[in-house]
Parts: C-alpha cells; structure tokens; sequence
C-alpha cells in the first residue's frame, strides 16, 4: 500500500512539472494561438522557433554592424584631419599634385604637394567610405556578440516565418495595434504623459550664435551636459547660463559657472533631481514672448558639409501629452466639444511623427512648431489658454485609429482645413494615394464658407481633406455633437483608442 502511494504521488509530480513546463514555454504563444485557432498548429509552432532563431541573427547582424563601427572610429583615428581648414588645405594640394601627375612639365611647381596627396588620399579612400558607419555606435553592447553559428538564421525562410509571427502578435493586440510605444514618463501623481517628442523651437545660424548669447534659466535647479552625456555642472534654477558658438563645431558654456565650460555639437540642459515633467526652462526666444517651454532642453548643431547650411536647433524635449498642452493650432475659446476634437487630432499627429517620421532625422527632432509640421507654442500658450489643457485631460491618451485590411490598427494621419465648399475631399481625391481609406468625402454644410468659392478657398489653403475645423466648431456649438460624434463624421470607420 505504501509503494503504490509513492508511485501515484510521484506520477502526479511528474504530471505536474510536465503541465507547468508547457504553459510557461507557450505563455509567449498563448495570444497569437487564439487568434491563428484555425490554422496548422505544427506550421505556427514551426514558425515560432525560427522567429526565436532570426531573433538571434539579429543579435549577430548588429554584432557585425558595431564590428563596423570600429573600422570606423580606426580609421578617424588614423585618417581624419584635425580641422576643417586642414583638410581644405590637404584637398587644394591634392588636386594640385594631380595636374602634376598628370602633366609635370606644365606644373612642376606642384610636385612639393607630394606628401599632402598621399594624405587626403587616405582619407578619401580609407576614412570617408566608412563615415557612414559612424550610427553603429549604438550596437556597442553587442561588441562580444559574435556568434557566427547564427549567421545561417538569416536566410529568407527565417526571415519570412519571424514575419508571419510578428503579424500574428500584432493582430494579437489590435485593440492598439500601432499605439504600442507605452508609458515612458509619469507625473509625480504617477499619470502617463505618453512617449517624449523631440520638437524644433526655433535655429541660429553659427555666425549668430558666435555674435550673440543663447540664455536659459529654469524654475528649478538644472544639469548641463555635454555632447557624451557626462554632466558638466548643476545649477540653480533662477540662474542663467549663456552659451555661444565657439568655433570647430564647439559651444563655449558660461555665466552660471566659475570657469567656462566646452561641449562638442550638443549642450543639454535638464532637471537636476532627474524628475523633468515639471521642469519648465525660460529659453529667451528672440523677439517673442514665447519662449517657456516645459521638459528638456538642448542645442544641437546640424553640421552639414557646406558651412553655409549650418543651423543650430533649440530643441525642445518633452512628453507628447504635455506637448499637446502648448498646441498653438487653436486659442480654446471655442466650445468644449470642439477642443477636445482638436487636441485629439494635435495627439494623434504627435504620436504618428515619434513613431514613423524620419522628416527631421537628421536634424535631431521629429516635429517643428511651424504649420510644416504643427503649431505648438509652449508653457506661456499653455498657461494663456486653460482651456486647451482641459480638453486634453478630457480626451487624455486618446487617438485616432483604423483597423486596416490585415487587422492592425493604425495610427492614422488626420489632415484638416479650415474651411470647405460644402464638402470635403477625399485623401485619393486631392493627392492620389488610397493609404488613407479613412479620409472619405462627405457633406459638409457646416463648414461652408458663407461667401467664398472653391477656387479662393484653395488658394488660401484650404485642401478640403479630412475635417473642416469650422465644421467641427459648428457642430459643437450649435448641434451639441460630442468630440466623438464630430470625429466619427468627418473621418470614416475610425476608433478612438488610448494608446496610454
């Protein structure tokens, strides 16, 4: 009786193990299955473990790409000339040793440039060709990743069955589908104020910079550092700190410290307790009363191979719902309904541009505050106008989204005009594309202008695309529609959906 007690006991342990086993390995499964329930589950399973093996060539992919990297910073070291006036130089004596080479009786003068041609050529031939290897720098914790037995994981049957699982996880999670960047900065009652966005206030040239100060204080005490990130100096809050152009593409950092300071390309500027949702900088905008603007901020020079595209960008870091804050699309005088339209659609394109733009890639941001991109104002339009930080936390996370054709839903883009002629257009109407099924005509008598023909209205801007800003006003003052409502008429098979 006691022996048979021993083997039931142990066949139930083991039974158990087993069963503990298969749900943690299918855990990660578990909702693409429900969702592919119809299909081979030995197929799905096969195409689970080559997404875990391109998973690893990818690891070794960037591997091979920082291995790059430092054939990169080898031959900076080698091959890079100090300054650019030195390699100006070089280059004037290269082409010049060339004419000698090519005719030496007509130019023998140029044959003391020997030396400076077989300089510029190695930096020609052995530095430039692997400058733009310079973005792998990122993949430096991959640096002892190299594991060439994975390097067979990147055939396009790996690649294509990790494809086919990826898609099953995203229709997985339709609900956000696109609006997966989660919740990176909280506020101190531990609200999620969405994903940080990059936005350029405003650009310098080098010659203004050099001639005149960029001042910046804050509310509270704040960190500089430099282009490596090392923290240059703290400082108290109501203190200003000038910074100017230095030359070489260097800032000279001073006032608020002993002894000046010097930071390469970037100089940030951030809060000094590390807590940056209520830290709001006094930047000192040139000839405007806007220049307080909440989160971080730094100066970063776009440095171009022509100097005379050289710009410095006041960039402005911030988390996107508090960037919605300061739109300066509307004043918010308008009725509530209407506000809350607005600052969904100011969201939705913010968090389209952090996820998707490469617009500005290489200037460092991904919107400007221009109408290029959207108008966004900073602390003093938020403070000025209330109203829009209302109908923000009224419609908090919030975005506008469409389930497409293969069940992911989008971040969509949700264009508007002021006025129509009565109607609007649709996206494949006015510019030709069918991406956008969203963007439907529809009838538009609310956002008609009273006097003006189709021809005036187009001529002063007005695409007719998406929603009439108008309209929407219209329709909220004096139909009593909701935000909803007015959204779900002016764009086609929408959902409303907070990404955060």
């Amino acid at each position: 009786m006691f022996q048979k007690t021993k083997r039931t006991t142990a066949k139930k342990t083991i039974l158990f193990l087993l069963l503990w086993v298969f749900l943690v390995s299918n855990l990660f499964l578990w909702p693409a299955k429900q969702v592919l329930a119809d299909e081979d589950a030995d197929t799905f399973q096969q195409d689970y473990e080559k997404y875990l093996k391109y998973e690893l060539y990818l690891k070794y992919e960037k591997a091979q790409k920082y291995d790059k990297y430092k054939d990169y910073k080898e031959a900076k070291k080698k091959y890079k000339f100090e300054t650019s006036a030195e390699r100006h130089l070089a280059k004037d004596h290269y082409d010049k040793y060339k004419l000698f080479k090519k005719n030496p009786l007509t130019y023998p003068q140029y044959a003391v440039y020997y030396d400076d041609y077989k300089k510029y050529k190695k930096y020609k031939s052995k530095y430039k060709p692997l400058k733009k290897y310079s973005k792998y720098k990122k993949y430096k914790k991959y640096d002892k990743y190299d594991k060439r037995e994975y390097k067979n994981y990147g055939s396009s049957e790996y690649k294509n069955a990790h494809q086919r699982y990826t898609n099953a996880l995203r229709r997985a999670r339709a609900s956000k589908g696109e609006a997966d960047l989660g919740c990176s900065i909280k506020d101190a009652s531990d609200r999620c104020l969405g994903p940080e966005i990059t936005a350029g206030l405003w650009v310098y040239t080098k010659n203004q910079l050099r001639d005149d100060d960029f001042k910046i204080e804050a509310n509270k005490d704040y960190i500089i550092k430099d282009s490596t990130g090392k923290t240059l100096a703290t400082v108290t809050g109501a203190t200003q700190t000038y910074v100017r152009y230095d030359g070489d593409n260097r800032f000279k950092i001073y006032h608020s410290v002993a002894t000046p300071l010097y930071s390469e390309n970037i100089v940030y500027f951030e809060a000094a307790d590390g807590d940056n949702s209520d830290l709001i900088f006094d930047a000192h905008k040139p000839d405007s009363s806007l220049d307080k603007y909440r989160g971080k901020i730094r100066l970063d020079l776009y440095d171009t191979s022509g100097s005379s595209n050289d710009r410095i960008w006041v960039v402005n870091a911030l988390p996107l719902e508090q960037y919605v804050w300061g739109m300066g699309e509307i004043t918010g005088t308008g009725d509530t309904d209407h506000n809350r339209v607005m600052t969904t659609m100011f969201r939705t394109y913010g968090y389209w541009k952090i996820k998707f733009s490469t617009k500005h890639a290489a200037l460092g941001f991904k919107v400007d505050t221009t109408a290029g991109d959207q108008i966004y104002y900073g602390y003093n339009w938020e403070t000025d106008h209330p109203r829009i930080k209302e109908a923000a936390e009224d419609t908090w996370g919030k975005l506008v989204m469409y389930v497409n054709t293969n069940g992911l839903n989008e971040v969509t883009l949700t264009p508007y005009s002021s006025w129509t002629d009565g109607r609007t257009r649709s996206f494949q109407e006015r510019w030709g594309s069918k991406n956008y099924p969203w963007c439907q005509s529809v009838s538009d008598p609310y956002g008609k202008h009273p006097t003006k023909d189709t021809e005036t209205l187009e001529k002063e801007g007005n695409h007719m695309v998406g929603l009439s800003a108008h309209g929407s006003l219209e329709l909220a003052t004096n139909h009593n529609k909701s935000w909803e409502w007015i959204l779900n008429y002016y764009f086609h098979n929408i959902n409303l959906r907070a990404a955060y």
